[in-house]
């Protein structure tokens, strides 16, 4: 007796087995051990080749069902309105991340039969209320698996975070913030988190060579701040970042994030400074470009490895490496040696001249005297207003 191969071979083996079951062997006979091993031999042909229907996710809900007697109207919890209770048991409408958590831990339906060719198990579930979902839906934080409308896909909320965090929900990311908040200010912590993995992965996208440290030289610091003279200067910089292996990633803040700018690591092994350009204005994209480009020279350190994290420092530390980041900012353009020379300056050729002089854009003059002064009405034709926001995104509506 031989393995059963073909359909042939499988109805002989039916039909012969069907005599010896007429005929009733008496047990320990080679009648009767043939019978046995022709039904081990049907089985295994058949498992190697009649696929029987898996039953739908709707079909296993109604089993369900009529086990335990319910009605549509018991499958609220789970699933919504009745509207949706319809739909999806009449298979116009997918089960959600949500309803399949609630279906199997409210009413035991095995995971297998609501998540067809899934997961074995579910994925640590993400509350969505701690994020600004809608907000990062519309700036393009998630891929377009479950659409391209809002409204079609917010009830999908966890699945989009599941897909963006791909488990970096509560893995802590180290950065260096630069934040304009008062007492009264409420943080989102969670948002920030979202947006530094937006960050990163922005930055995991671009071709960049190896980073070395030592690049960040003095004389390549004074090559970055000539570039504040040119009217396309802040694209010329982000080019010239990317040419020694420092990602310049420009994206929005989120909801409750007070961000101007970020300093961290990529976990590929380079250092990335992202700006939201919350101020629209040329000093303002100069002085905090500098910044977070003093905490990588100051206090990055030299490897992912040597982060630390903004629990790890308390707040006079904090304040303290922010001072020395602001200081970075106001020595790589103008050094204290040259901030006295120049004198008292108001009249605004006065300022053109001076920064003509410097080889930096009249914009960084201007704002810092209005810094220093703490009068942000003076030199408002200097301060390069509505000019950056414009070079990164053009197609960026003005009203």
């Amino acid at each position: 007796m031989k393995l059963i191969k073909t359909s042939k071979d499988h109805d002989a083996a039916l039909q012969r087995l069907e005599e010896l079951m007429l005929a009733e062997p008496a047990p320990g006979t080679a009648d009767d051990e043939e019978l046995e091993l022709l039904a081990f031999l049907i089985e295994d042909y058949e498992k190697r080749t009649i696929r029987f229907p898996v039953a739908t996710p709707a079909e296993a809900i109604r089993f369900r069902m009529e086990q335990a007697g319910l009605k549509q109207h018991d499958l609220v919890p789970f699933i919504g309105s009745k509207g949706r209770v319809s739909e999806v048991l009449s298979g116009q409408r997918d089960l959600t991340l949500a309803m399949v958590r609630k279906l199997h831990d409210g009413l035991g339906i095995p995971l297998k039969s609501l998540v067809q060719d899934g997961p074995t198990e579910l994925p640590p579930r993400i509350e969505t209320d701690r994020y600004p979902v809608k907000e990062m839906f519309l700036r393009g934080f998630f891929a377009a698996t479950f659409g391209t409308e809002w409204s079609k896909v917010k009830d999908r909320a966890e699945e989009l975070l599941q897909q963006f965090f791909s488990g970096r929900q509560d893995a802590p990311i180290s950065a260096l913030n630069r934040q304009a908040t008062s007492k009264r200010s409420k943080v989102d912590v969670d948002a920030i988190h979202a947006w530094r993995c937006r960050v990163l992965d922005l930055a995991g996208s671009l071709n960049l060579p190896s980073y070395d440290p030592a690049v960040l030289s003095k004389a390549f610091i004074r090559q970055l701040t000539a570039l504040s003279q040119l009217s396309d200067g802040p694209l010329r910089v982000r080019q010239r970042l990317m040419e020694v292996g420092i990602a310049l990633i420009l994206e929005k803040q989120l909801p409750e994030t007070h961000l101007d700018g970020a300093a961290m690591w990529h976990p590929n092994g380079f250092p990335v400074i992202c700006l939201t350009l919350r101020y629209d204005r040329l000093d303002n994209f100069w002085f905090t470009l500098f910044h977070e480009l003093g905490h990588v020279v100051k206090h990055l350190g030299t490897s992912p490895g040597e982060s630390f994290l903004d629990t790890d420092i308390d707040a006079a530390a904090e304040n303290q490496i922010e001072r020395d980041a602001d200081q970075f900012a106001m020595d790589a353009f103008i050094t204290e040696e040259e901030w006295d020379r120049l004198g008292s300056l108001s009249l605004a050729d006065e300022i053109r001249s001076a920064a003509k002089h410097l080889a930096i854009d009249p914009s960084i003059i201007a704002g810092r005297l209005r810094r220093e002064a703490g009068d942000y009405r003076k030199h408002r034709t200097l301060i390069g207003q509505g000019k950056v926001r414009k070079l990164f995104w053009p197609h960026e509506s003005t009203n």
